[in-house]
């Protein structure tokens, strides 16, 4: 994690790519994979970057080869939003490549220069791979997607109470800065609505109140 942070952050700081600028210029950006697989030799020999998460690496007798699940990029040329692939393509190195540095699940940028396609199954399935002979390669572990959760329910604004948390909210509703000086006039409150022609301390208004509803 730190190293790849560590790339980030001279990124930022250049603004360049994890590719090399004097490769960066001979990059035609349009060429999308699906065009190389619909007419391979309208692109043959163009320079692309391309990138993805690493399927499987192998070497042959004479070349060390690379399956990509590709995936878009971003600025920096590094592996974005690994749910929107539009294929696979083939790395064909003609150096020996270490097959561990380069295991499945890695993520991959490839600067190349395409080869062409060649045509190989999937299950049972034929498939047409685009292939490019490496100019440059970087690659970096796997990162963790980032869970998005929501934003909690808005709440209606609650009025502000000077009393809090004494008054409601206490579980001792009496105590309050101002007991019993509030209760009074609560109690005068109450007595009116009762016929009461006299102040009464809140216990013996409810105890008023209970005779009077036998």
């Amino acid at each position: 994690m730190s190293y790849r942070l560590s790339i980030i952050f001279l990124i930022f700081l250049t603004g360049c790519s994890v590719i090399s600028g004097n490769i960066r210029r001979e990059i035609d950006r349009t060429i999308t994979l699906p065009m190389v697989q619909t007419n391979p030799n309208a692109y043959k020999g163009k320079n692309v970057i391309w990138g993805g998460i690493i399927i499987s690496s192998k070497n042959l007798a004479d070349k060390t080869v690379i399956e990509v699940l590709q995936t878009p990029l971003d600025r920096a040329d590094m592996v974005i939003d690994k749910e929107l692939s539009k294929g696979r393509f083939l790395v064909d190195s003609s150096i020996y490549l270490d097959t561990f540095l380069y295991k499945a699940g890695k993520e991959i940028t490839v600067a190349g220069i395409i080869k062409g396609i060649t045509i190989q199954k999937i299950g049972e399935m034929d498939y047409v791979y685009p292939v490019l002979e490496p100019l440059q390669m970087r690659i970096f572990e796997p990162q963790s997607e980032i869970i998005y959760e929501p934003p909690q329910p808005w709440r209606p604004y609650q009025p502000y109470n000077p009393y809090y948390p004494y008054h409601p909210y206490s579980p001792y509703p009496y105590y309050h800065p101002y007991y019993p000086y509030y209760l009074s006039i609560l109690s005068a409150e109450i007595a009116t609505l009762l016929g009461c022609s006299r102040l009464l301390p809140l216990p013996d208004i409810l105890y008023i109140r209970h005779n009077t509803h036998p």
